[in-house]
């Protein structure tokens, strides 16, 4: 019925293709209105829109020509169809019919030579058959896929054919007026659509035609294929053979000739066994160059096999794409891809030692060259040999009979080497061959659907299907097999089964050993950094007997392959695994165990999480068990109704449990942003691989869920290890404490002794900062330990690293460079976000680690570290965004002109920000502020905490933050108490009354000075009258403190120590004015001094 609908819908569309086109131009004629358009004198516009509009109805045109000569040719085909169908078949029943050459027989009287030269020519004859039944497959396929492919190409022919004949009809195209260089065009594609119709249609109605040939001409091909290789592996053993009979005969003769002369002369005996070794390496040789033979002809049929599968694979994949028949093909022939072995013979040596016995052969050679002049050394080195006429004689035959064993030995070793090296080259191309062919059946059944979707006619055909998968399922065949595999290999079983055995007997005294190392922690002596691997260790023994037995049961299935055993098998050693890891973590998190003693996990917690974690083991032992058998039967994946619920109950399940432990931990609120962030990402992929199941991906689904399964142990591991190391850290820091308080015990016994002896100086080392020690220490152990899980994590992803080539494939746009139109696909787009991630990472991490590792290490001026690290996340995030936008194609040629646009913009609209960021930079350059200086700027004092990008943090004397705009440490005045060092003069300012004795006060100001151990002696303190006032006198005491921190202790201790000078010699500091009043008469003649003091 579907064909019966697309042919009236061709035939539809062939009624109403004509209704408003017109002619077609001539090609001719188009190449001429090409050619003489410069002649019209146009505009340039004009005539660069009409050149691309002839030229694109020039190749409409010459489209059309080869439709209708691909058409014509169609035509032909199906002509000779039928009588070639019918001979390929008579010829197919006649190989069939009778028996295969008997190359032994027919071939025996032959030479190797003559051998040879036959076994090239089938082997010349085989490589073309092998094109010719690449091509029936292709016929084939097309003729598969033919009916949905036409149907889709007529469907958008018709719907092009209704567009452009509403454009011709209203003279009109996007609301232009037609020219008539456009109608032209529009005619010339109506053509090219009724050929190309025509030419589907016609190939609709010879479908079953052309399908009948391609199988044909397919058997007859693969007769004659299975025919020539059994005849040319025939031929190879008749020409070994051959070989080896004529190296054999070699060999005899030479044996008996040695027999024959041993009762002559010892000389003659001598040169006889020489003939009789080379004779023996002869016969050697020619067995490996039979062997090396055999392994090329196998290696090359192999290669043969797998190149002619690539071909076939790549035409299926461009003709099926996207169809589930493409899917079920490439699943069948991952199945029966061969597993190529690698080279494990060292090919490589044995060539050089070719290549060596080769030169010693041909010295050889040339020794035996003159043997005149060689039979003279001989008898000039023996001299007690008689040289007589017949010795002589049988000398030169024995030398005869050398020079034609040598000169074979070199073709044998020439040939061997030849092999040799063409074996090397072979497999090399093999494993090449073999894994592009893996790696693309990979990639492509990763990104195709594996099933329909999951809607309501699925639903409707699921119980049947589940019923006929239970019926075949074999549920006591397997028990019976894995117990008679035990008992038909009770000597590989046995140590295995002893060993179970064994961790079951010690099991009491595993948990007494675990509860004395418990009873351990937290003591001050017996705790030590051993017990808890050790307790790790014990835990993960307990957990071996469940391990070993399902392994057990795996393996001893994997003895017999029949059936589903290997299925089942693989399943088992995954739920191995599975119990491994979540049986020990629950012993781990045990009452009182190892969680809760050893890493000081808080009760609550421990309890919450063991109950998680029984039920997220039995639900990934479930799920690794359905996923692990699904996935070694991938061409089944259709049919399997069971296997799809368990995975999505499965996956339901695991994200459920996965968000409790998140959300409902006691120590949730302890988490980072970043943290719950990522786990909450990473419990919701179940739902997304949920999703993908009902869109048809099972096969994606399973090969996610194993590294997502796989990705969760690591994660279980890593967690685990950090918990260790931090509990080895804080073992060592309290055994440091504990060692630091018998030492500062000791020391005050031993101060406490001195008092009643002779006192010494004791200098006391500097001790290290126990905080700073554990954060640098732990961070060290993150880093290393986050290094460990990349390197385990591209270990676990690494298969599936190569498939996301794929989309490589799916272009999402286009820019034009020097080379013209280069694309931009979904993987340059994920490359890109995947740069910025690494980018923000780096520039938030890197630089701190470059302070632990290095900075810290180095000594360096304060601040220089904070300069350095953020200089570096400024390169950091300068690097990573120029390397993403060149990824996404916009080039620093195509940014300058926009750049300098904004520049302009920016610079008049963000002139203060701008002017910052330059500002923060040359103090990063110049530095004339640091970390940790004290400065003063803009009426603000304070220590600089941090140097921003646009601003700078001061924390000044309140404890307050002020935000200092970077522009102002530049363009206005600042003073760096700091810069060059921390020396700084305090200058005191003293008033005393008048009449008081001037060079006391000075003195007693510089003794108070002296005796102040803040001040420094170098320079020295100084004390000047500054104002000499009406009633009081002001004096100034300057000194230099070495610190900041001491200006102001510094000037609380001398005022007071001033304060009790002043007033032992009875100076008075009140600065309380004081004056005198003259009373004068009138007449002159006396006066009256008044003094008075105002009241205090």
């Amino acid at each position: 019925m579907p064909l019966l609908r697309l042919l009236l819908a061709v035939t539809l569309l062939a009624f109403n293709l004509p209704l408003h086109a017109g002619e077609p131009p001539k090609i001719d004629a188009v190449q001429r209105s090409i050619d003489t358009l410069a002649e019209r004198k146009l505009a340039e516009p004009e005539q660069t829109a009409i050149q691309k509009t002839l030229e694109q109805t020039l190749r409409l045109l010459q489209d059309r020509d080869a439709s209708e000569q691909r058409l014509k040719q169609l035509n032909q085909q199906l002509e000779e169809a039928p009588r070639q169908i019918a001979e390929a078949r008579s010829q197919l029943a006649r190989l069939q019919g009778s028996a295969s050459t008997d190359v032994a027989k027919v071939y025996a009287r032959s030479a190797p030579q003559e051998l040879d030269q036959l076994l090239g020519e089938r082997s010349r004859q085989l490589n073309d058959w092998q094109q010719q039944i690449i091509e029936a497959n292709s016929l084939v396929i097309n003729a598969q896929t033919r009916p949905e492919r036409a149907q889709t190409e007529i469907g958008n022919n018709q719907v092009r054919t209704q567009q452009i004949n509403l454009a011709l009809k209203s003279d009109r195209l996007d609301d232009k007026p037609l020219t008539p260089e456009l109608r032209d065009q529009l005619n010339a594609e109506l053509a090219l659509l009724a050929a190309q119709t025509n030419l589907r249609r016609q190939e609709l109605a010879g479908n079953s035609l052309l399908q009948d040939l391609g199988n044909s001409r397919r058997e007859l091909l693969d007769e004659r294929i299975r025919r020539v290789e059994q005849e040319r592996l025939e031929l190879q053993n008749l020409i070994n053979d051959k070989r080896r009979a004529e190296s054999q005969q070699a060999v005899d003769e030479q044996s008996q000739e040695v027999r024959r002369t041993t009762s002559g002369g010892s000389l003659l005996a001598q040169e006889s066994a020489l003939n009789l070794k080379l004779s023996d390496y002869l016969l050697e040789v020619t067995e490996r160059l039979n062997k090396r033979t055999q392994q090329n002809l196998q290696t090359q049929q192999q290669l043969d096999s797998l190149n002619q599968t690539s071909q076939a694979l790549d035409e299926q994949i461009s003709v099926l794409q996207g169809s589930l028949l493409l899917s079920k093909i490439l699943y069948q022939q991952k199945q029966a891809l061969p597993n190529v072995p690698q080279d494990r013979s060292n090919l490589t040596n044995e060539i050089a030692d070719l290549r060596l016995n080769q030169f010693e052969i041909g010295q050889q050679r040339d020794a035996v060259a003159q043997p005149e002049r060689y039979i003279d050394q001989l008898l000039a080195n023996r001299p007690s040999e008689e040289a007589d006429a017949e010795l002589r004689s049988a000398l030169q035959a024995q030398l005869t009979t050398r020079r034609e064993l040598l000169d074979r030995l070199n073709r044998e070793l020439d040939a061997l080497l030849g092999e040799s090296i063409t074996l090397q080259l072979n497999r090399t191309e093999l494993e090449t061959t073999a894994a592009t062919l893996r790696a693309t059946l990979d990639e492509q059944m990763f990104w195709l659907p594996s099933n329909r979707p999951l809607d309501l006619q699925w639903l409707k055909a699921a119980p049947q299907r589940v019923s006929q998968q239970l019926h075949d399922i074999p549920w006591g065949t397997a028990i019976q097999e894995i117990g008679a595999s035990l008992l038909q290999r009770p000597l590989l079983f046995l140590p295995l089964l002893l060993m179970i055995a064994a961790l079951l007997w010690q099991r009491r005294y595993m948990f007494e050993k675990l509860s004395a190392l418990h009873a351990d922690i937290g003591h001050y002596k017996l705790d030590s950094q051993l017990h808890t691997p050790l307790a790790l260790l014990l835990t993960l023994l307990l957990a071996l007997p469940g391990t070993l037995f399902l392994a057990l049961c795996g393996y001893a299935l994997q003895q017999d392959l029949r059936g589903h055993n290997a299925n089942l098998s693989a399943a088992l050693f995954q739920m191995a695994q599975a119990w491994l890891v979540f049986y020990t973590l629950y012993r781990v998190l045990a009452p009182s165990g190892v969680a809760e003693l050893h890493f000081r996990w808080a009760r609550p917690t421990v309890t919450f999480l063991r109950t998680q974690v029984r039920y997220l083991g039995l639900v990934v032992m479930a799920l690794v068990a359905v996923v692990s058998f699904a996935e070694h039967q991938p061409a089944n994946l259709a049919e399997d109704v069971i296997g799809i619920v368990v995975v999505i109950i499965c996956y339901a399940l695991v994200a459920w449990l996965m968000l409790r432990l998140l959300l409902k931990n006691p120590e949730r609120e302890s988490l980072t942003a970043l943290r719950s962030t990522a786990g909450i990402a990473f419990s919701l992929l179940p739902l997304v691989l949920i999703a993908a199941l009902f869109f048809g991906y099972y096969y994606t689904a399973l090969k996610l869920t194993d590294r997502l399964i796989e990705t969760l142990y690591l994660l279980l591991i890593w967690l685990l290890a950090e918990a260790s190391l931090i509990r080895g850290l804080a073992v060592a820091a309290r055994r440091l404490a504990y060692q630091r308080a018998q030492a500062q015990r000791q020391a005050e016994a031993e101060a406490e002794n001195r008092e009643h002896g002779d006192s010494e100086m004791v200098v006391e080392s500097p001790i290290l900062d126990m905080q700073q020690v554990n954060q640098q220490s732990l961070r060290l152990i993150r880093l290393a330990l986050f290094g460990g899980f990349l390197v385990g994590l591209y270990w676990v992803w690494a298969d599936l690293l190569s498939v996301f080539t794929y989309l490589n494939n799916i272009t999402l746009y286009e820019y034009t460079s020097a080379t013209g139109l280069l694309p931009i696909s979904l993987l340059d787009v994920l490359g890109a976000l995947l740069i910025v991630a690494l980018t923000v990472a780096l520039a938030r991490n890197l630089p701190g680690l470059l302070e632990v590792l290095v900075l810290s290490r180095l000594n360096l001026a304060q601040g220089s570290a904070y300069a350095t690290t953020t200089l570096l996340s400024y390169v950091l995030i300068g690097i990573g965004t120029v390397t993403t936008l060149g990824i996404l194609g916009v080039s620093w040629d195509k940014l300058q002109w926009l750049v300098a646009a904004l520049s302009v913009g920016l610079g008049f609209g963000l002139q203060a920000i701008f002017a910052n960021f330059v500002s923060g930079l040359i103090i990063l350059f110049e530095r004339p502020v640091r970390i940790g200086d004290l400065v003063t700027v803009g009426g603000v004092t304070g220590t600089v905490k941090r140097i921003h990008i646009r601003a700078t943090h001061i924390i000044d004397g309140d404890r307050k933050a002020v935000i200092v705009p970077n522009q102002i440490f530049i363009t206005t005045q600042l003073i760096n108490w700091t810069l060059v060092d921390s020396v700084t003069r305090v200058v005191l300012t003293f008033v005393v009354n008048r009449g008081a004795d001037l060079e006391q006060v000075r003195e007693l100001l510089l003794q108070a000075a002296q005796e102040n151990s803040r001040v420094m002696r170098d320079p020295l303190p100084s004390s000047q009258l500054t104002l000499y006032g009406a009633s009081t006198l002001t004096f100034e005491l300057k000194v230099f403190v070495r610190e900041l921190g001491d200006r102001g202790p510094a000037t609380d201790e001398l005022n007071r120590r001033v304060d009790q000078l002043f007033s032992e010699h009875s100076i008075n500091i009140s600065g309380v004015p004081k004056m005198d009043i003259f009373l004068q008469r009138r007449d002159g003649k006396g006066e009256v001094k008044i003094e008075a003091e105002p009241e205090q």
